[in-house]
């Protein structure tokens, strides 16, 4: 999961980090909002202001689903999960204090509670851009490399943490050792 995170991530960063583009006019919240070359043609005559208006009705609807899933995921989304992975970075280094005697632990503890800290910046960043009213592209480009930096620390404790887990005869102690404490 972590080296698919890193390749959309990655492909994220390109995109919104291009700091370039137009994105309000892309997304369609301004601009001139015309269908495409020649659609004109196509329509009778006497049609053409319906069919304007009816473009920008459907504009506005559209702008508006659009606003409402993003507040949607502003509250159900970012800032539930930012608030998990706070809870989540407290237990982890409540682990990494009790397991710090065991170097291979107290490595995978230690990545852990960073990738978690990433995902904390990810979501109080998409937070940001999801629930203000226009966007923040520099939001996006925050959360996509607060993602990244917390894919490439939990990859490598993933990896170390599959040698205790998945042994043969794993040791529920040393399991025990690199998860979150209650």
């Amino acid at each position: 999961a972590n080296f698919g995170e890193m390749a959309t991530v990655g492909a994220a960063v390109k995109e919104d980090c291009d700091f370039g583009k137009d994105w309000l006019a892309i997304l369609k919240i301004t601009g001139t909002g015309d269908a495409g070359p020649g659609w004109k043609t196509f329509v009778p005559a006497g049609a053409l202001p319906t069919v304007e208006t009816v473009q920008k009705v459907d504009a506005l609807r559209t702008a508006d689903r659009n606003r409402a899933f993003d507040l949607t995921q502003c509250v159900v989304a970012d800032v539930t999960n930012a608030a998990a992975y706070i809870v989540r970075a407290i237990l982890q280094i409540r682990s990494a204090a009790s397991a710090c005697p065991e170097p291979k632990a107290c490595a995978i503890n230690i990545m852990n509670i960073i990738s978690s800290f990433a995902w904390i910046s990810q979501f109080t960043s998409l937070a940001v851009s999801d629930c203000w009213d226009k966007g923040s592209q520099k939001a996006l480009c925050a959360a996509d490399i607060s993602d990244m930096v917390a894919a490439v620390t939990n990859g490598p404790a993933a990896g170390i943490a599959t040698t205790s887990d998945c042994a043969d005869l794993p040791d529920p102690l040393e399991e025990e050792k690199h998860l979150p404490m209650d």
